[in-house]
């Protein structure tokens, strides 16, 4: 399909999410009548792909700048990592590979990831998030991509009640790609209360912002009550025929919506090399 008279041509990636524009080169500057239909497709599918683009890190930092102010990298209160790599840098590597030291070059290095929502633990979450493929393994580290929208939408009538007016403690441990464990002090990690469910401000619309990996505890429930819920919740959430798993090319740039879908990843050989380069936009409190 075409977006009416700016002839960008639109592709669905699923029927539940995600959008691609082909025939745009990001990497020059953009229109800003062609900014805004970008922004309003974004939001409407909560991703939104772009193929075939080569970016130096000053023209991502560029096209990222059409849907907000980048972000600064937020810092744990406690480090419990031994090594950080060039942890002030707003564009973040997300890759396996390692120096001659043996140390990392990026962050995220290997592995499954659960489904989670960026920086959902602290007071401003980043409102959107990108990823550009520079290496990929030749099987595996895919990015699923789930829909909060219609996880709110396909809530069972006693499920929604429960959840009503509530808060989600969401927490992260830097240290683990699982859940991290609540017998610890809370003020040693990034941890922060946000309503169960929030409303998009792009679209109106409203999600259910519970994850399985940094959702902790609903408020007024017990921590096993609270963790049947979550797991109610993200069963919907999670269901195959609710999310899109984009299998990268080199080349691919991906912008997606923290406030109306989760995101995972798939293993990988760990022989092989994964990188991309992550760009964070910062978002507002919720209310």
């Amino acid at each position: 399909m075409r977006d009416g008279e700016l002839g960008l041509n639109l592709v669905a990636l699923s029927t539940t999410i995600g959008i691609e524009v082909r025939g745009l080169d990001v990497s020059q500057p953009i229109d800003p009548t062609i900014g805004y239909a970008l922004r309003q497709a974004w939001a409407e599918n909560s991703i939104l792909l772009v193929r075939n683009q080569d970016l130096t890190d000053d023209e991502q930092f560029a096209y990222a700048r059409i849907y907000g102010e980048v972000a600064a990298r937020i810092k744990p209160p406690v480090e419990k990592r031994g090594f950080r790599a060039d942890p002030d840098n707003p564009m973040q590597l997300v890759t396996n590979e390692l120096d001659d030291e043996g140390k990392p070059v990026g962050s995220l290095g290997d592995g499954e990831m659960w489904f989670h929502t960026d920086k959902c633990y602290v007071e401003k979450p980043h409102r959107a998030s990108f990823l550009y493929a520079v290496e990929i393994p030749s099987e595996g580290g895919h990015t699923k991509f789930a829909s909060l929208y219609n996880g709110y939408d396909l809530l069972p009538e006693a499920l929604s009640q429960k959840l009503e007016g509530r808060k989600v403690l969401q927490m992260y441990d830097y240290t683990k790609t699982e859940p991290g464990s609540l017998d610890q002090p809370l003020e040693n990690l990034l941890h922060y209360w946000q309503p169960v469910f929030v409303t998009n401000p792009d679209t109106g619309r409203k999600a259910v912002y519970i994850s399985r990996l940094m959702s902790m505890r609903i408020e007024g429930y017990s921590d096993d009550e609270s963790r049947a819920l979550i797991n109610q919740v993200a069963d919907i959430v999670e269901a195959p025929d609710n999310f899109y798993e984009h299998v990268w090319r080199p080349g691919d740039i991906i912008i997606w919506d923290n406030l109306s879908c989760l995101h995972a990843r798939t293993d990988w050989p760990r022989e092989q090399r994964r990188t991309l380069r992550r760009v964070t936009i910062e978002g507002e409190a919720l209310a």
